[in-house]
């Protein structure tokens, strides 16, 4: 498979790179916990007042943390491997990269989280309080995404509108949108609006979760499906682009 002129710089490549040997990481590390065979230590896993208090609570947490740590590094090589592919083709690479990045985000911020939740209030051994506190906290992060992704929907109406031309910092920059401005705006104004749609969809996602979360007796599956709208709808933000583009080079 020959590289035809990619576009990423070397920076972004080995970004990449640490992903994918992020996302080898977490499965070694995954299979290693399933088996009881990451004993409590200083360097890797779960390292909390919670988890070093004793090393029942250790493997408790790490059995628990198995399963995640697995898928997610099943994703993180999946989803990297996907943009170094798109790169050796010449299509899409900043596009998805950006998403790739985003992608690499949500999924280690799950990786991290989900294990801590048990099934149901009570089982937090810092107490009723401290649970109150860490689950307060992870609302204010959906909170502090909604506040991200309501801005991004300000671009997408934006660029939706046509308010956005050619531009080196907003918008779907490739070398096809940037040939000339009647291709920036055939694919950027549809492209815009389809950013509006996913920025709302996710927005309301993490809203949602903002408000479920500190009532909810499995915090932790709120949190995953809160992050997971988002993902998915940028996924097929992506795709959307991916199609827009293709009718531009037919066209």
């Amino acid at each position: 498979m020959k590289l035809t002129g990619g576009i990423m710089d070397s920076g972004q490549y080995l970004v990449l790179l640490l992903m994918l040997g992020a996302g080898a990481l977490f499965i070694v590390l995954g299979r290693m916990a399933a088996r009881g065979r990451l004993k409590p230590n200083m360097f890797v896993g779960i390292r909390t007042d919670r988890t070093l208090a004793s090393e029942e609570e250790w493997y408790l947490v790490h059995a628990r943390a198995a399963r995640p740590w697995t898928v997610a590094g099943v994703l993180l090589v999946v989803l990297n491997a996907a943009v170094f592919a798109t790169e050796a083709f010449g299509r899409l690479g900043q596009l998805a990269w950006g998403f790739s990045i985003a992608a690499d985000v949500f999924v280690l911020l799950i990786a991290a989280t989900m294990p801590l939740w048990g099934e149901s209030e009570g089982s937090h051994q810092g107490g009723p309080e401290q649970e109150r506190l860490e689950r307060n906290a992870l609302a204010a992060l959906l909170g502090f995404l909604t506040f991200v992704l309501a801005v991004g929907a300000v671009f997408g109406y934006m660029l939706g509108s046509g308010s956005i031309g050619p531009n080196g910092a907003v918008g779907v920059r490739v070398p096809e949108t940037l040939a000339s401005p009647e291709a920036w705006y055939r694919v950027n104004r549809p492209a815009g609006w389809a950013f509006l749609v996913s920025s709302l969809a996710g927005a309301l996602a993490c809203v949602w979760g903002a408000f479920a979360l500190p009532r909810s007796r499995r915090p932790g599956r709120v949190l995953a499906v809160s992050l997971a709208v988002v993902l998915l709808s940028f996924a097929a933000l992506v795709v959307y682009t991916a199609l827009l583009l293709s009718a531009l080079g037919g066209a």
